[in-house]
Protein backbone atom coordinates (compact mmCIF):
# COMPACT_ATOMS: atom_id res chain seq x y z
CA UNK A 1 0.00 0.00 0.00
CA UNK A 2 1.15 3.49 -0.86
CA UNK A 3 1.84 5.94 1.51
CA UNK A 4 -0.61 8.75 1.33
CA UNK A 5 1.33 12.15 0.27
CA UNK A 6 0.30 15.80 0.29
CA UNK A 7 1.56 16.41 -3.08
CA UNK A 8 -1.58 17.66 -5.77
CA UNK A 9 -2.36 14.48 -8.50
CA UNK A 10 -1.91 15.06 -11.88
CA UNK A 11 -4.75 14.88 -13.43
CA UNK A 12 -3.43 13.55 -16.74
CA UNK A 13 -1.59 10.44 -15.10
CA UNK A 14 -4.59 7.43 -14.76
CA UNK A 15 -2.70 5.67 -11.99
CA UNK A 16 -2.88 9.34 -9.65
CA UNK A 17 -6.73 9.69 -10.25
CA UNK A 18 -9.13 9.65 -7.39
CA UNK A 19 -11.73 6.60 -7.08
CA UNK A 20 -13.90 8.55 -4.87
CA UNK A 21 -17.82 7.74 -4.00
CA UNK A 22 -20.02 9.94 -6.24
CA UNK A 23 -24.02 10.59 -5.03
CA UNK A 24 -24.64 8.86 -8.89
CA UNK A 25 -22.71 5.55 -7.66
CA UNK A 26 -24.37 5.44 -4.62
CA UNK A 27 -27.50 5.71 -6.20
CA UNK A 28 -27.08 3.22 -8.51
CA UNK A 29 -26.01 0.88 -5.80
CA UNK A 30 -29.30 1.89 -3.79
CA UNK A 31 -31.61 1.42 -6.65
CA UNK A 32 -30.13 -1.91 -8.10
CA UNK A 33 -30.32 -3.32 -4.92
CA UNK A 34 -33.85 -2.71 -4.32
CA UNK A 35 -34.22 -4.11 -7.81
CA UNK A 36 -32.50 -7.46 -6.60
CA UNK A 37 -34.94 -7.51 -3.98
CA UNK A 38 -37.79 -6.63 -5.85
CA UNK A 39 -37.32 -9.75 -8.12
CA UNK A 40 -36.57 -11.88 -5.28
CA UNK A 41 -39.42 -11.16 -3.61
CA UNK A 42 -41.51 -11.25 -6.36
CA UNK A 43 -40.15 -14.53 -7.43
CA UNK A 44 -41.09 -15.60 -3.27
CA UNK A 45 -44.81 -14.66 -3.46
CA UNK A 46 -45.53 -16.15 -6.90
CA UNK A 47 -44.06 -19.81 -5.26
CA UNK A 48 -45.99 -18.79 -2.08
CA UNK A 49 -48.93 -18.11 -3.85
CA UNK A 50 -49.27 -20.67 -6.38
CA UNK A 51 -49.21 -23.37 -3.71
CA UNK A 52 -52.77 -22.17 -2.46
CA UNK A 53 -54.44 -21.84 -5.38
CA UNK A 54 -57.31 -23.65 -5.99
CA UNK A 55 -59.45 -22.33 -8.64
CA UNK A 56 -59.14 -19.32 -11.52
CA UNK A 57 -60.37 -16.19 -10.05
CA UNK A 58 -59.47 -16.69 -6.53
CA UNK A 59 -55.76 -17.84 -8.26
CA UNK A 60 -55.80 -14.75 -10.25
CA UNK A 61 -56.32 -12.17 -7.44
CA UNK A 62 -53.98 -13.75 -5.25
CA UNK A 63 -50.99 -13.52 -8.20
CA UNK A 64 -52.39 -10.11 -9.04
CA UNK A 65 -51.35 -8.94 -5.68
CA UNK A 66 -48.19 -10.49 -5.64
CA UNK A 67 -46.95 -7.39 -8.01
CA UNK A 68 -47.61 -4.88 -5.83
CA UNK A 69 -46.49 -6.60 -2.50
CA UNK A 70 -43.12 -7.55 -4.28
CA UNK A 71 -42.80 -3.82 -4.71
CA UNK A 72 -43.72 -2.29 -1.61
CA UNK A 73 -42.06 -4.83 0.71
CA UNK A 74 -38.44 -4.38 -0.01
CA UNK A 75 -39.71 -0.34 1.00
CA UNK A 76 -41.37 -1.84 3.67
CA UNK A 77 -37.90 -3.71 5.09
CA UNK A 78 -35.92 -0.52 5.02
CA UNK A 79 -37.88 1.41 7.26
CA UNK A 80 -38.93 -1.45 9.55
CA UNK A 81 -34.86 -2.47 9.97
CA UNK A 82 -34.20 1.04 10.52
CA UNK A 83 -36.47 0.95 13.74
Amino acid sequence: MLNPTLERLDEADPHQQKAGVTPTLVMRITWSSYAIALVLTFIFQIVIRLADCAAFVPCAISLGKAVPWSVFWPFYWMFYLNG
